[in-house]
């Protein structure tokens, strides 16, 4: 989206700041060598090549003399130069060297800017005028990362000085605070705690393990998926996880995703891991003939995938080499395209609304970079249609689209929907795609009622993507305690003693029966301290029955985040929770 003028403010006082940086760094450390210094979100980094290391302790020693240099005023100045001018200018400075002659063989211009007198850089530009328009109070040196050169594992590690900053004092406290939240939050602690998944060394990195109690996280959001989807006759089909490298070549994919693709050897054959799945079901639909009659067919799998991402890139479950995706295609005709792409709207709406992200998000109709058409495939007449058609769907269902150029797939325009998580956090999660070009690289074709034959088009649908990523969102946003419909335990039964263990165990018994996912705990520790270990667990419920409970037969219910409920008949319990799960709410 283009950036407003309040965002290219905050931009260019985040880029001066980089710059302030350094300067700070090169005063503490005068023989450094001195690598990149953008704006990023939300801040800044700086990269160093130094012989000494940066450690936290340095940090607020050099945001001191950073609000220093903020409070003096300096003036930045910018001035175009020649490359010798910018080589004797960079003559101890062997990354900035590098970078010039990169710019002179593309023949692009050089500028180098000036913050007063304590610093200069090799730089594009997008500055503050003085260092006094930042507010001292509103920025913050945050951490330390090694970075490669360049960001490639061949070059040299470098030490990264990463900031924060903010118009204001209470921005900058307001991110921070929501930091924490975050950390607290972390899927990656979380699921270490909640026993969800695990990664082994002997496996390998970005392969991860889910546990017993992560699957029937996973096994509840397919059968939603599978649920909701059959309404609308959506076809469950499986593929393998492997394929010849040709079929990748058919489709564009191999080209797109280049040494991201795994290859495979066996004795007899080459094949390349599935880096997607739609040229798979490409060879279903083209397994037979088919008639205008048999179309739409609507194909939707939960299968793996695997793309072989950079070990510096893998990051929990949110970026990993075996990426198990909820996918769909359907085939169909032109005239059918506006409907099924209406019914996957509406699949959409229904599936977010029972993991409770539906109502604060918002919808991309993702479009081509008209400036740069190479990196997409089809022809301009089939794309200019999907565009149109797709800007008809979103109009007809009151999506209130943002037009996104450069977002759009190698084969089609989409709707991107984007959803924020309790931490305002935005995620790219369902798509809905119109594909005209991969039927015809297939030769795909239908039989219309005039006895021609056709190309269908397909419609790429995706619901919650990856499930590895979906998730790391849900396990954050929630913070663990899941909706009862998702929750691996939902409910746990505690006897006040073993005296009423038998009790505990007839109740246990009675809704495992009813296909409530329960655990029973021994009497052998404490009823406070197995009360806290529940709430720990985030179990929805927590049934406690004592004397008064058989007796009575009756059960004492504490419920997640509201403690005791009180006692109810069980049969009533039992009826409330079902329904609760049933309408996944």
């Amino acid at each position: 989206m283009p950036k407003s003028g309040g965002d290219r403010d905050i931009e260019s006082k985040r880029h001066t700041l980089a710059h302030l940086l350094a300067a700070a760094v090169l005063e503490k450390f005068p023989k450094a060598k001195l690598g990149m210094g953008p704006a990023v979100e939300d801040g800044f980094y700086y990269d160093f090549d130094l012989k000494e290391s940066i450690t936290p302790q340095d940090l607020p020693k050099l945001e001191k003399r950073m609000r220093q240099l903020i409070r003096d005023g300096l003036e930045t100045k910018g001035e175009k130069i020649s490359s010798a001018k910018a080589k004797t200018l960079f003559k101890d400075q062997p990354y900035k060297l590098e970078l010039i002659k990169d710019f002179s063989k593309d023949k692009k211009q050089l500028t180098v800017y000036k913050t007063g007198e304590v610093f200069k850089d090799l730089c594009r530009g997008g500055h503050t005028k003085k260092t006094s328009e930042i507010n001292p109070e509103a920025f913050r040196l945050t951490r330390l990362a090694g970075a490669y050169w360049k960001g490639d594992e061949k070059n040299k590690q470098l030490q990264r000085v990463y900031g924060v900053a903010f118009e204001t004092k209470k921005e900058l406290e307001g991110y921070l605070e929501a930091q924490e939240e975050a950390k607290r939050r972390d899927h990656r602690r979380l699921g270490q705690e909640l026993d969800l998944f695990t990664f082994s060394d002997m496996v390998g990195a970005g392969l991860p393990l889910f546990t017993p109690k992560g699957t029937v996280i996973r096994n509840e959001l397919q059968k939603a998926l599978l649920e909701i989807s059959s309404k609308y006759d959506m076809l469950p089909t499986t593929i393998p996880h492997i394929a010849k490298r040709v079929l990748y070549e058919t489709s564009g994919h191999a080209d797109k995703f280049g040494d991201e693709l795994i290859d495979v050897k066996s004795h007899y054959d080459e094949f390349v891991m599935k880096p997607v799945n739609c040229p798979h079901h490409t060879q279903i639909y083209a397994s037979r003939p088919r008639s205008y009659r048999d179309l739409p067919l609507r194909y939707m799998e939960s299968t793996m995938q695997y793309r072989d991402e950079k070990p510096g890139e893998i990051s929990g479950l949110t970026r990993v080499r075996a990426i198990t995706v909820d996918d769909g295609h359907i085939f169909c005709r032109v005239d059918q395209i506006e409907e099924e792409a209406k019914n996957i709207a509406k699949i959409i709406e229904e599936f977010y609304k029972g993991v409770g992200l539906w109502g604060d998000h918002w919808v991309s109709l993702s479009v081509r970079d008209p400036k740069n058409k190479k990196g997409y495939i089809g022809s301009d007449q089939d794309w200019d249609k999907a565009e149109k058609m797709l800007a008809k769907i979103s109009k007809d269902l009151k999506l209130d689209t943002k037009r996104i150029e450069g977002e759009a797939a190698i084969y089609g325009p989409k709707l991107d929907y984007m959803f924020k998580d309790s931490l305002g956090r935005e995620f790219q999660l369902a798509t809905i795609q119109i594909d005209f070009a991969m039927p015809g690289r297939f030769k795909l074709t239908y039989t219309d009622e005039k006895g021609k034959e056709v190309t269908p088009v397909i419609i790429h649908r995706a619901i919650l993507g990856s499930y590895e990523r979906f998730m790391a969102i849900l396990i954050e946003h929630f913070a663990g305690a899941f909706p009862t419909w998702l929750s691996p335990v939902q409910v746990r039964v505690l006897a006040v003693s073993e005296k009423f263990q038998g009790y505990a165990k007839e109740i246990a018994k009675s809704l495992k029966e009813a296909n409530i996912r329960t655990e029973l705990t021994e009497a052998d520790e404490t009823l406070g301290k197995r009360i806290r270990e529940s709430e720990t667990s985030k179990v929805p419920y927590t049934i406690i029955v004592g004397e008064k409970e058989k007796k009575n037969k009756e059960i004492s219910v504490r419920e997640r985040g509201k403690g005791d409920i009180g006692s109810k008949k069980f049969s009533t319990f039992l009826k409330s929770l079902r329904t609760e799960i049933d309408k996944r709410q």
